[in-house]
């Protein structure tokens, strides 16, 4: 970790109704980590962003408690972080109606998601505000606590890269240091997840997560479905690991390196099947998440336990959130 980094905020959108291992090792677990080595560290569910693909009332609030649920069952500490709900903190909305007049429509149109949507056949009058704007929205999150540092996944540098064209195109308009421009935080090891089939991000909408959850029953299924390779007609021919999302998985879960080196060399020897080397891997899952599992289900019993934690980390980001709007507001004019 790098001793200058004394601050990061990290969102996480509640598209899903609970976390898998790529939500996990790509976010959770570099977050959790975070927690501990510097001193102060904000997490927040981003419920405001998930209105742009969610609007169903039930399944959003269902997919914010679980996962507020999945982050403490997790390791997060609320001790140690300030975690809370995006919708809790009014200043998140107000920064982000302020902070679109500082970048244009042309430089929005070239963001991931929107082009991502229109690339999947979506008609450009179809695509709601709240998607487009999805980057201004990241920007206020991000901002409004003057982080060093934002931890993201590889595909989501984009975000932190037009946040900081935001607040560097905010301080030169007033020639005035408002705002500090963030770096991100990248995970080199884990910046991107690949799903089951072999072939893109792991995502809920994709179909090709591994759960972390989910029955177990689930989880087998979806770990039995994984892509392996397609060149291995029978267990004894020589298999290759490139690619292989079965083995990416054992590097990540299974804590048993003597056990997945042996696999390894078995598979490209062809001495085991890819049925022993997944059967290894539900093993290995079980074994690194039933601690979790099991704090989750003590958790479920207790929902004042999160709604206070919840309700004391909006009050503690809402401080300096204030505080950031009331400089913001003072700077271009609107001091009360």
């Amino acid at each position: 970790m790098d001793k200058k980094i004394k601050t990061v905020v990290s969102g996480i959108t509640p598209s899903g109704r609970s976390f898998h291992i790529g939500n996990y090792f790509g976010a959770v677990k570099p977050n959790i980590e975070l927690q501990n080595q510097i001193e102060n560290a904000y997490f927040f569910i981003a419920d405001l962003h998930a209105l742009s693909t969610i609007q169903d009332q039930k399944i959003l609030e269902d997919n914010i408690y679980n996962v507020v649920l999945d982050y403490l069952a997790l390791g997060l500490d609320p001790e140690k972080a300030v975690f809370f709900k995006q919708s809790d903190v009014h200043e998140h909305s107000e920064l982000a109606i302020i902070l679109g007049n500082y970048v244009s429509y042309g430089h929005l149109k070239r963001m991931h998601a929107f082009k991502d949507k229109l690339q999947k056949g979506f008609k450009i009058d179809n695509i709601n505000m709240g998607l487009f704007n999805y980057p201004i929205l990241m920007a206020a999150d991000i901002l409004l606590y003057k982080p060093d540092a934002v931890p993201v996944g590889e595909d989501q540098r984009q975000h932190v890269e037009i946040t900081r064209d935001i607040a560097e195109s905010f301080n030169k308009t007033y020639k005035k240091p408002v705002f500090s421009l963030p770096e991100p935080y990248i995970s080199k090891v884990t910046g991107k997840i690949v799903g089951t089939d072999g072939q893109r991000k792991m995502s809920k909408s994709l179909g090709n997560t591994i759960d972390i959850f989910e029955p177990e029953e689930v989880i087998r299924k979806q770990i039995m479905g994984a892509y392996t390779d397609p060149a291995r007609k029978r267990a004894d021919d020589h298999g290759h690991l490139e690619g292989n999302t079965v083995f990416m998985y054992h590097d990540l879960i299974n804590d048993n390196l003597e056990e997945v080196a042996d696999l390894k060399q078995r598979y490209i020897e062809g001495k085991v099947g890819d049925i022993e080397v997944k059967e290894k891997l539900i093993v290995a899952h079980k074994r690194l998440f039933e601690p979790a599992r099991q704090k989750r289900q003590q958790l479920m019993q207790d929902t004042n336990y999160i709604k206070n934690i919840l309700n004391q980390g909006a009050q503690k980001a809402t401080k300096l959130a204030n505080q950031t709007l009331a400089e913001v507001k003072e700077t271009i004019g609107l001091k009360k």
